[in-house]
Protein backbone atom coordinates (compact mmCIF):
# COMPACT_ATOMS: atom_id res chain seq x y z
CA UNK A 1 0.00 0.00 0.00
CA UNK A 2 1.17 3.59 -0.59
CA UNK A 3 2.79 5.18 2.46
CA UNK A 4 0.86 8.40 1.77
CA UNK A 5 -1.81 9.34 -0.75
CA UNK A 6 -1.63 12.53 -2.80
CA UNK A 7 -3.88 15.33 -1.58
CA UNK A 8 -5.93 17.83 -3.56
CA UNK A 9 -8.11 20.82 -2.66
CA UNK A 10 -10.70 19.40 -5.04
CA UNK A 11 -10.91 15.78 -3.87
CA UNK A 12 -11.44 14.50 -0.33
CA UNK A 13 -10.56 10.83 0.13
CA UNK A 14 -11.28 8.16 2.72
CA UNK A 15 -9.63 4.79 2.17
CA UNK A 16 -9.65 1.40 3.83
CA UNK A 17 -7.70 -1.82 3.31
CA UNK A 18 -8.85 -4.96 5.14
CA UNK A 19 -6.55 -7.99 4.75
CA UNK A 20 -8.07 -11.41 4.22
CA UNK A 21 -8.12 -13.83 7.13
CA UNK A 22 -4.94 -15.63 6.13
CA UNK A 23 -1.72 -16.18 8.02
CA UNK A 24 0.46 -13.90 5.90
CA UNK A 25 -2.15 -11.11 5.64
CA UNK A 26 -0.75 -10.07 2.25
CA UNK A 27 -2.49 -10.18 -1.07
CA UNK A 28 -2.95 -8.47 -4.38
CA UNK A 29 -5.40 -5.64 -3.63
CA UNK A 30 -4.08 -2.10 -4.08
CA UNK A 31 -5.11 1.51 -4.54
CA UNK A 32 -3.59 4.95 -5.01
CA UNK A 33 -4.39 8.64 -5.43
CA UNK A 34 -2.10 10.46 -7.87
CA UNK A 35 -1.59 14.19 -8.44
CA UNK A 36 -1.64 15.06 -12.16
CA UNK A 37 -1.08 18.23 -14.16
CA UNK A 38 -3.59 21.14 -14.19
CA UNK A 39 -5.03 20.14 -10.83
CA UNK A 40 -6.38 16.82 -12.06
CA UNK A 41 -6.40 13.78 -9.79
CA UNK A 42 -5.95 10.11 -10.65
CA UNK A 43 -7.79 7.46 -8.64
CA UNK A 44 -6.82 3.84 -9.08
CA UNK A 45 -7.77 0.53 -7.51
CA UNK A 46 -6.69 -2.95 -8.58
CA UNK A 47 -6.63 -6.60 -7.64
CA UNK A 48 -4.11 -9.30 -8.55
CA UNK A 49 -5.49 -12.82 -8.42
CA UNK A 50 -4.16 -14.93 -5.57
CA UNK A 51 -2.64 -14.36 -2.16
CA UNK A 52 0.72 -14.43 -0.50
CA UNK A 53 4.09 -13.01 -1.44
CA UNK A 54 3.76 -13.62 -5.21
CA UNK A 55 0.47 -11.71 -5.45
CA UNK A 56 1.83 -8.90 -3.28
CA UNK A 57 4.96 -8.60 -5.44
CA UNK A 58 2.88 -8.47 -8.64
CA UNK A 59 0.62 -5.87 -7.04
CA UNK A 60 3.60 -3.71 -6.13
CA UNK A 61 4.94 -3.84 -9.66
CA UNK A 62 1.60 -2.82 -11.16
CA UNK A 63 1.07 -0.02 -8.64
CA UNK A 64 4.47 1.54 -9.28
CA UNK A 65 4.05 1.22 -13.06
CA UNK A 66 0.60 2.80 -12.89
CA UNK A 67 1.90 5.83 -11.02
CA UNK A 68 4.74 6.30 -13.53
CA UNK A 69 2.39 6.04 -16.51
CA UNK A 70 -0.19 8.37 -14.93
CA UNK A 71 2.38 11.11 -14.48
CA UNK A 72 2.94 11.11 -18.24
CA UNK A 73 -0.71 12.22 -18.61
CA UNK A 74 -1.74 8.98 -20.29
CA UNK A 75 -5.38 8.59 -21.23
CA UNK A 76 -7.01 5.94 -19.00
CA UNK A 77 -7.34 3.41 -21.83
CA UNK A 78 -3.75 4.01 -22.96
CA UNK A 79 -2.53 3.55 -19.40
CA UNK A 80 -4.33 0.21 -19.12
CA UNK A 81 -2.90 -0.88 -22.48
CA UNK A 82 0.63 -0.25 -21.20
CA UNK A 83 -0.18 -1.88 -17.88
CA UNK A 84 -1.53 -4.92 -19.71
CA UNK A 85 1.76 -5.22 -21.63
CA UNK A 86 3.65 -4.96 -18.34
CA UNK A 87 1.49 -7.70 -16.84
CA UNK A 88 2.11 -10.02 -19.78
CA UNK A 89 5.87 -9.41 -19.71
CA UNK A 90 5.95 -10.09 -15.95
CA UNK A 91 3.90 -13.27 -16.26
CA UNK A 92 0.96 -11.79 -14.31
CA UNK A 93 -1.87 -13.87 -15.70
CA UNK A 94 -4.90 -12.20 -14.21
CA UNK A 95 -5.35 -8.82 -12.55
CA UNK A 96 -8.04 -6.17 -12.61
CA UNK A 97 -7.66 -2.41 -12.50
CA UNK A 98 -9.89 0.66 -12.53
CA UNK A 99 -8.40 4.05 -13.38
CA UNK A 100 -10.24 7.38 -13.11
CA UNK A 101 -8.97 10.88 -13.89
CA UNK A 102 -11.00 13.72 -12.35
CA UNK A 103 -10.71 17.24 -13.78
CA UNK A 104 -11.98 19.86 -11.30
CA UNK A 105 -12.13 22.53 -13.99
CA UNK A 106 -14.74 20.69 -16.07
CA UNK A 107 -16.14 18.30 -13.47
CA UNK A 108 -15.45 15.46 -15.87
CA UNK A 109 -14.22 12.03 -14.83
CA UNK A 110 -12.53 9.91 -17.49
CA UNK A 111 -12.76 6.20 -16.69
CA UNK A 112 -11.27 2.97 -18.02
CA UNK A 113 -11.48 -0.50 -16.52
CA UNK A 114 -9.64 -3.77 -16.95
CA UNK A 115 -12.23 -6.24 -15.71
CA UNK A 116 -12.67 -4.49 -12.35
CA UNK A 117 -15.95 -4.16 -10.41
CA UNK A 118 -17.73 -0.98 -11.56
CA UNK A 119 -17.38 2.31 -9.68
CA UNK A 120 -20.39 3.87 -7.97
CA UNK A 121 -21.36 7.55 -7.97
CA UNK A 122 -23.31 9.04 -5.09
CA UNK A 123 -24.96 12.23 -6.32
CA UNK A 124 -25.85 15.12 -3.98
CA UNK A 125 -29.55 14.23 -4.23
CA UNK A 126 -28.82 10.81 -2.69
CA UNK A 127 -29.16 8.73 -5.86
CA UNK A 128 -26.49 6.11 -6.54
CA UNK A 129 -25.36 5.27 -10.09
CA UNK A 130 -23.37 2.22 -11.16
CA UNK A 131 -20.92 3.01 -13.98
CA UNK A 132 -20.98 -0.43 -15.57
CA UNK A 133 -20.58 0.29 -19.29
CA UNK A 134 -16.76 0.25 -19.31
CA UNK A 135 -15.82 -3.16 -17.87
CA UNK A 136 -13.02 -4.27 -20.22
CA UNK A 137 -10.97 -7.45 -19.83
CA UNK A 138 -8.47 -8.22 -17.04
CA UNK A 139 -4.81 -7.34 -17.32
CA UNK A 140 -2.55 -10.09 -18.58
CA UNK A 141 -5.12 -11.52 -21.01
CA UNK A 142 -4.26 -9.36 -24.03
CA UNK A 143 -5.89 -9.17 -27.43
CA UNK A 144 -8.73 -6.73 -26.67
CA UNK A 145 -8.52 -2.93 -26.61
CA UNK A 146 -9.55 -0.87 -23.61
CA UNK A 147 -11.72 2.22 -23.90
CA UNK A 148 -12.25 5.44 -21.98
CA UNK A 149 -15.63 6.92 -21.14
CA UNK A 150 -16.33 10.31 -19.57
CA UNK A 151 -19.02 11.24 -17.09
CA UNK A 152 -19.76 14.59 -15.46
CA UNK A 153 -19.71 14.79 -11.69
CA UNK A 154 -21.68 17.51 -9.92
CA UNK A 155 -20.27 19.43 -6.98
CA UNK A 156 -20.01 17.22 -3.86
CA UNK A 157 -20.63 13.97 -5.73
CA UNK A 158 -18.79 10.97 -4.27
CA UNK A 159 -17.07 8.14 -6.11
CA UNK A 160 -16.81 4.69 -4.55
CA UNK A 161 -14.03 2.40 -5.76
CA UNK A 162 -13.58 -1.05 -4.23
CA UNK A 163 -12.37 -4.59 -4.80
CA UNK A 164 -14.51 -7.71 -4.99
CA UNK A 165 -13.50 -8.73 -1.46
CA UNK A 166 -15.85 -6.02 -0.19
CA UNK A 167 -18.95 -7.33 -1.95
CA UNK A 168 -18.25 -11.05 -2.32
CA UNK A 169 -19.41 -13.48 0.35
CA UNK A 170 -19.29 -17.25 0.24
CA UNK A 171 -22.45 -18.71 -1.25
CA UNK A 172 -23.87 -15.35 -2.37
CA UNK A 173 -23.90 -13.71 -5.79
CA UNK A 174 -21.77 -10.61 -6.30
CA UNK A 175 -24.91 -8.68 -7.22
CA UNK A 176 -26.18 -9.17 -3.67
CA UNK A 177 -23.06 -7.56 -2.24
CA UNK A 178 -23.16 -4.78 -4.82
CA UNK A 179 -26.78 -4.03 -3.93
CA UNK A 180 -25.82 -3.83 -0.25
CA UNK A 181 -22.95 -1.46 -1.05
CA UNK A 182 -25.25 0.77 -3.10
CA UNK A 183 -27.74 0.88 -0.24
CA UNK A 184 -25.13 1.84 2.36
CA UNK A 185 -23.58 4.46 0.09
CA UNK A 186 -26.99 6.03 -0.56
CA UNK A 187 -27.86 6.50 3.10
CA UNK A 188 -27.82 10.00 4.60
CA UNK A 189 -24.53 11.57 3.47
CA UNK A 190 -21.99 12.51 6.09
CA UNK A 191 -18.22 12.73 6.61
CA UNK A 192 -16.36 10.33 4.32
CA UNK A 193 -14.47 8.67 7.16
CA UNK A 194 -17.70 7.87 9.00
CA UNK A 195 -19.29 6.64 5.78
CA UNK A 196 -16.34 4.33 5.11
CA UNK A 197 -16.54 2.90 8.63
CA UNK A 198 -20.29 2.37 8.32
CA UNK A 199 -19.94 0.56 5.00
CA UNK A 200 -17.28 -1.78 6.35
CA UNK A 201 -19.28 -2.53 9.50
CA UNK A 202 -22.32 -3.40 7.39
CA UNK A 203 -20.69 -5.39 4.58
CA UNK A 204 -17.84 -7.00 6.55
CA UNK A 205 -19.15 -7.81 10.03
CA UNK A 206 -16.47 -10.55 10.26
CA UNK A 207 -12.93 -10.72 8.82
CA UNK A 208 -13.23 -11.33 5.07
CA UNK A 209 -11.90 -14.42 3.34
CA UNK A 210 -10.39 -12.15 0.67
CA UNK A 211 -8.63 -8.80 0.88
CA UNK A 212 -10.96 -5.82 0.59
CA UNK A 213 -10.34 -2.23 -0.46
CA UNK A 214 -12.70 0.73 -0.28
CA UNK A 215 -11.86 4.21 -1.58
CA UNK A 216 -14.38 7.05 -1.27
CA UNK A 217 -13.64 10.32 -3.09
CA UNK A 218 -15.84 13.44 -2.77
CA UNK A 219 -15.19 15.97 -5.52
CA UNK A 220 -15.41 19.75 -5.84
CA UNK A 221 -15.15 22.06 -8.83
CA UNK A 222 -12.35 24.57 -9.32
CA UNK A 223 -13.60 28.14 -9.03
Amino acid sequence: MPSALATSPYVDVAHRYIPGSRITEVGGDWYDVISLSDGRVGLVVGDVMGHGVAAAAAMGRLRITTKALARHDSEPDDLLTELDACAQEAGIELATCLYIVYDPKSGGARIASAGHPPPLVLRPDGTVETIDDVLGIPLGVGGCPFRTIEIELPENASLALYTDGLIETRGADLEVGLKALRAELGRAPGPLEATADRILASLLPAPPADDAVLVLARVRRAR
